[in-house]
């Protein structure tokens, strides 16, 4: 039998409870497919391969950049195989996906440039931050902004949310990060997962917690890779290289966020 943790929270002398039922997921990014270069593509096959031999992913997020040039052979070659997954997955762009004139043919290959799912008693929303124009910061639509809002509209109070998108909301990289950190603060949004810099690190977004992933594409190392998280009563973040054991990087804990106005 399955352990469940029950996450138990008093506000206002009302008991709000959640059943948690320990899961996994994957996380992979910046996969930068492109024609005329096989290494990316071998990379991203490595890690669908192992992923598929996993017992225990739910499920696969995919964070952008899933091409080099976004032109719609790369994209459709990505999605030939991304759908060898075994695990659904669920896909936001990056700036990449917009060189070849935006975001028409991520759309039109992949169904959309967002999603929002629910799973184990946790809220996941994907969201676009790409360019105007290539070489400027990323920008946040404002129509994708209410479509955030009015997805997180939607669920229970105190509802744990994870949210899934290519850069990290700060200055720098999104240039009205601070109109989608203004809704997010509202709801109990326990972290924002990005990619993008290619590696692992750990941001504070407005006070919410923004957890950076590396690339699928190999390093130094020659070996691809990508990031597990284990939810349960804490959110622990690991790094797997392909054929090596995963390695624990931080945990962070699950608990009602109340960010000050």
């Amino acid at each position: 039998m399955k352990k469940i943790i029950y996450l138990i929270v008093f506000i206002v002398n009302i008991s709000i409870v959640y059943a948690v039922e320990p899961f996994r997921f994957a996380l992979i990014t910046d996969l930068h497919i492109q024609t005329g270069n096989p290494r990316p593509t071998n990379d991203l096959k490595q890690v669908i391969s192992e992923l598929n031999s996993l017992q225990d992913i739910a499920f696969v997020l995919v964070s952008g950049d899933i091409s080099e040039s976004g032109d719609s052979v790369s994209l459709a070659e990505a999605k030939s195989v991304l759908v060898n997954l075994k695990a659904p997955y669920y896909i936001t762009p990056g700036n990449h996906d917009t060189y070849s004139g935006g975001l028409t043919s991520f759309v039109r290959i992949f169904g959309d440039d967002k999603f929002c799912f629910t799973y184990g008693g946790f809220a996941f929303i994907g969201f676009a931050t790409v360019p105007a124009t290539r070489g400027l910061e990323a920008h946040i639509n404002a129509q994708d902004i209410n479509w955030v809002k009015a997805k997180l509209d939607r669920f229970q109070l105190h509802m744990p949310i994870i949210m899934i998108t290519h850069y990290p909301l700060q200055t720098g990289d999104v240039n009205n990060w601070y109109d989608m950190t203004a809704v997010l603060r509202k709801y109990n949004v326990q972290a924002v997962l990005c990619g993008h810099y290619h590696r692992n690190a750990v941001f504070n977004f407005a006070d919410i917690p923004g957890i950076v992933n590396r690339s699928v594409l190999r390093g130094r190392d020659q070996k691809s890779g990508y990031s597990v998280y284990q939810i349960e009563d804490k959110i622990s973040v690991f790094e797997k290289i392909t054929g090596e054991p995963e390695r624990l990087l931080f945990s962070l804990p699950v608990e009602v966020k109340e960010y000050s106005e």
